[in-house]
């Protein structure tokens, strides 16, 4: 699923939406991968959490509903509104996500049973780790609307772009001008990585393809 954008990374079209004019679309460096090898990429299905303690007959009910809106290839991008605490995400919810085609979750909160995600290749970006389970502490309140997560407004259907330098999100209305971008950027850094490693001086090599 979208195999094409595998040579792509985030620095990279971080870059290239620096030059379009949306320069805040790199979520916290906080949130960081549970593996080095991990890396995201497709749209996002968002979901909007809060601190709640109050006693809740269905605490959750709305990411059961999450699943109903999921497809195949899409990125489970949850926004904690703060909460650090509980850990909205765990080993069930991913084993049922990748039942679907759904194997990344990136949130600015907490997560649990880390090992066991791990274990399942599942991929995810998160803030640390908690043992501690949402209920009575998190709940999720609304999904498929815009969120902010991670310090980006995410819009659903925007596409996730994460490795192990950080979480990128690119608006869905400029994807494809994104892309193409991308890989022609990609082709001209190829260039220079060359040059550079045959000894060209840095300032000429800048002064030459304007890419470092």
């Amino acid at each position: 699923m979208h195999a094409e954008w595998k040579p792509i990374y985030s620095a990279l079209v971080t870059d290239i939406m620096d030059q379009l004019g949306h320069r805040d679309q790199a979520m916290t460096p906080d949130i960081r991968p549970i593996r080095p090898d991990v890396q995201i990429v497709g749209p996002a299905l968002t979901l909007d959490a809060y601190a709640n303690t109050d006693p809740h007959p269905d605490p959750y009910g709305q990411i059961f509903a999450a699943y109903d809106h999921a497809n195949s290839g899409d990125v489970f991008v949850i926004a904690t509104n703060g909460e650090q605490r509980a850990g909205l995400w765990g080993e069930l919810l991913s084993t049922a996500a990748k039942a679907q085609g759904v194997d990344a979750v990136v949130t600015d909160g907490v997560i649990r049973d880390v090992r066991q995600m791990n274990d399942m290749g599942f991929n995810c970006f998160c803030t640390g780790y908690s043992p501690l389970d949402s209920a009575g502490r998190i709940i999720t309140e609304k999904i498929n609307e815009p969120i902010q997560c991670g310090g980006v407004q995410v819009h659903p259907g925007d596409f996730i772009l994460a490795d192990y330098d950080g979480v990128a999100v690119i608006p869905a209305a400029i994807k494809d001008e994104v892309y193409k971008l991308s890989m022609e950027k990609l082709e001209g850094e190829n260039t220079v990585r060359d040059e550079l490693a045959a000894g060209a001086s840095p300032r000429e090599v800048f002064d030459k393809y304007g890419i470092l």
